[in-house]
């Protein structure tokens, strides 16, 4: 290989926008590009020919074996080390968690695979590692980190092969033995369609040796085809291949040398069985770099010092709309007429000016060592404006000198609107959340004899749990009588919040009016059922708390039943339900009961937010732990004990993301 080429192979490497390092067989670094230096904050000349397990430091704040050194281990001393990894041949993949790494810890799917040289012997190993965290956008792979372009193919991720111009076979890769089961030695050189025997089970042509033909006979071939260019795309199902039949994508496109003739066809092949709807995006490596960057997802151009065009892949293509016959060779800002209107330097000229003459041309312009970054606005021409993320670094030869720049753009208008509703979409909901904060008491009143205490924890901004206490005396009735209440309306989010509202207001009305709680419900159900038009109900307890004779006399309509502990017996009781939840029957009739509430006796009357918070192993609080904490603090203040409640179910979910509202009203005699 030239040096030329190599040190275009070394710069593909660096610009891989996946994490990736290379050892040799003394375990000691030979490769350790840009996006590595990103997630580690070591840069390469800090780490290149270190060994000792040194670039496993960064993630594990240790030395220790990375999974690059483990893929001539056996399967038991792999596995020892790594949990659910799978070995496909000699390569091994797996997805691992880091707590060390980042503030939260991180996740990570990692790939190692041994490296031969040509003589087929095992040269070192190769890691890629990508942060899978997020998975908002479609990860785009890029695992073809090699110091000789015939390793690229043998390399790529997916299935592919190489015919001449003759249909004879001249590549034929590891992913393409895996899948077939015929090694790369017993294929080359073959024609007759030989290469379709794995597939079909007969010699038929493959995509690869259609591309060339018209529309009509491509058709003819296969169903739903899609030509874009010269280049052939294709859903089919095999059902020959594999027991149940196999769903594989396809795609096949030319290959030119340098003059442009054509010399062959290169196909790729995926396996979609298991996700036939979701379309990836592949980027198949060429024979030559031209090829290589054409494939890249991203809109990408490479110029050279003199800021001439050396590449403009089919992305640029579409999103300039300017192909790049047009546009390669070109000079003097060609490139940035599409995007701005006008003749002006872009990221990639800048990676060759000052520092200090940066913010001239973009404003906020990040810079990673050699590499800039910008999010900007391209005005384009008509009505197609969009936002972008842009990203520029330099390219280098063999010897350290600067032989260009590339640039990598991509659309985020998408986002950036998404971003700008999820903004609006929030202050809503805060404006929401507070107006429903506003209709929980913002104070308790001083109940005589007892010993008061609430909170409502919201699961999202707005829910559907609610609870009052009603001062009686407003209206000409028994004086020292105080309506509790407590609900869960089904449902969450805004729909159930909505839904609270109108509860509350028609059950505090009908609690006012009435002071028997079975008729306040049954006109308040009749109300409620009458406008409930999606089926929602409300879960509620509702009593009249008498300050004179010490009972609660109450409605349990469909709702978790209240727990009374009794100081002096240190026995529980449950207030059961007598009737329905609300919202459902409007002639449901309901029943009242009465309970009395002596000295140091306790009410707890609760949402199933709380006895349903779930444990990082799923389990849930459960109703027993529920009365251990109560019978443990009852000494405490009605006011402590809601507290220790809380407490203990945060602790319990294991800061798991809350699931459901949660309400307390804790009433103690005093």
């Amino acid at each position: 290989m030239s040096p030329r080429m190599e040190g275009y192979c070394e710069e593909i490497i660096n610009f891989l926008p996946d994490a990736t390092f290379v050892i040799d067989l003394d375990g000691k670094v030979i490769a350790w590009n840009k996006a590595i230096e990103g997630i580690t904050g070591v840069t390469a000349t800090q780490m290149l020919e270190k060994g000792d397990y040194e670039y496993s430091l960064p993630f594990y704040g240790e030395r220790k074996p990375m999974l690059a050194n483990l893929i001539l281990l056996p399967d038991e001393e792999v596995e020892r080390r790594y949990n659910h990894i799978i070995r496909d041949g000699d390569t091994l993949v797996v997805d691992i968690f880091i707590p060390s790494f980042g503030k939260e810890g991180t996740y990570f799917w990692a790939k190692a695979s041994p490296l031969y040289d040509s003589g087929g012997n095992i040269v070192g190993a190769i890691e890629t590692i990508r942060d899978i965290t997020d998975r908002v956008r479609i990860e785009q792979e890029t695992k073809q980190t090699v110091r000789r372009l015939e390793e690229i193919i043998s390399f790529l991720p997916d299935a592919t092969f190489v015919i001449d111009l003759d249909e004879n076979i001249i590549a034929w890769n590891k992913a393409m033995e895996d899948i077939t089961g015929l090694q790369c030695a017993h294929i080359l050189g073959k024609g007759d369609y030989e290469y379709a025997l794995p597939f079909y089970g007969e010699r038929k042509p493959m995509l690869a040796n259609l591309i060339l033909l018209p529309d009509e006979e491509v058709e003819r071939r296969y169903n739903h085809i899609i030509r874009d260019g010269d280049t052939l795309i294709v859903d089919i199902f095999i059902p020959s291949f594999g027991k149940e039949g196999t769903y594989f994508w396809a795609k096949a496109s030319p290959l030119y040398d340098k003059d442009g003739n054509l010399v062959g066809a290169i196909e790729s092949i995926r396996d979609i069985s298991d996700r036939k709807r979701a379309e990836l995006e592949s980027e198949n490596a060429r024979a030559k770099f031209a090829e290589i960057i054409n494939f890249l997802p991203d809109a990408t151009v490479v110029i050279d010092t003199n800021g001439v065009v050396q590449a403009w892949n089919h992305a640029m293509e579409i999103i300039s709309g300017i192909p790049a016959s047009e546009m390669v060779g070109k000079g003097n800002y060609e490139y940035a007429l599409p995007f701005y209107g006008e003749r002006r330097p872009i990221l990639a000229d800048l990676v060759f000016r000052p520092k200090d003459e940066l913010t001239s041309t973009y404003s906020h312009i990040k810079q990673e060592g050699s590499t800039l970054l910008v999010d900007t606005y391209l005005p384009r021409s008509g009505n197609n404006a969009i936002f972008c993320w842009a990203k520029a670094s330099p390219l280098y030869d063999s010897n350290g000198n600067i032989t260009g720049a590339i640039e990598t753009i991509r659309d985020i208008t998408d986002r950036r609107r998404m971003e700008e509703r999820l903004a609006r979409s929030k202050a809503e909901l805060d404006i929401a959340s507070e107006i429903q904060k506003s209709f929980l008491p913002d104070t308790l009143p001083a109940i005589k004899g007892f010993d008061v205490a609430a909170a409502s924890v919201m699961a999202k901004e707005v829910g559907g749990d609610f609870f009052d206490i009603i001062p009686m005396e407003l209206l000409p009735l028994e004086e020292g009588s105080y309506g509790i209440l407590i609900a869960d309306v089904s449902g969450k989010g805004i729909p159930a919040a909505l839904f609270m509202a109108l509860s509350r207001i028609v059950v505090r009305v009908n609690a006012m009016w009435y002071h028997d709680p079975a008729k306040a419900i049954i006109s308040a159900n009749k109300i409620i059922t009458q406008d409930s038009k999606a089926g929602m109900f409300v879960t509620l307890f509702y009593g009249i708390l008498s300050e004179k004779d010490k009972t609660m006399t109450y409605v349990n309509a469909g709702h978790n039943p209240p727990l009374v502990y009794r100081a002096q017996s240190g026995i529980f009781e449950e207030l059961v339900m007598t009737g329905i939840a609300i919202g459902v029957i409007d002639d449901e009739k309901y029943t009242k009961q009465s309970v009395h509430i002596g000295p140091d006796d306790i009410i707890v009357l609760y949402t199933d937010g709380v006895t349903e918070s779930l444990s990082s192993r799923k389990e849930m609080f459960g109703e027993s732990r529920l009365k251990t904490i109560i019978q443990k603090y009852a000494s405490l203040h009605a006011l402590e004990i809601k507290q220790k409640i809380l407490q203990e179910v945060e602790v319990f979910s294991e800061s798991e993301p809350q699931f459901d509202d949660i309400t307390l009203l804790i009433i103690k005699g005093t």
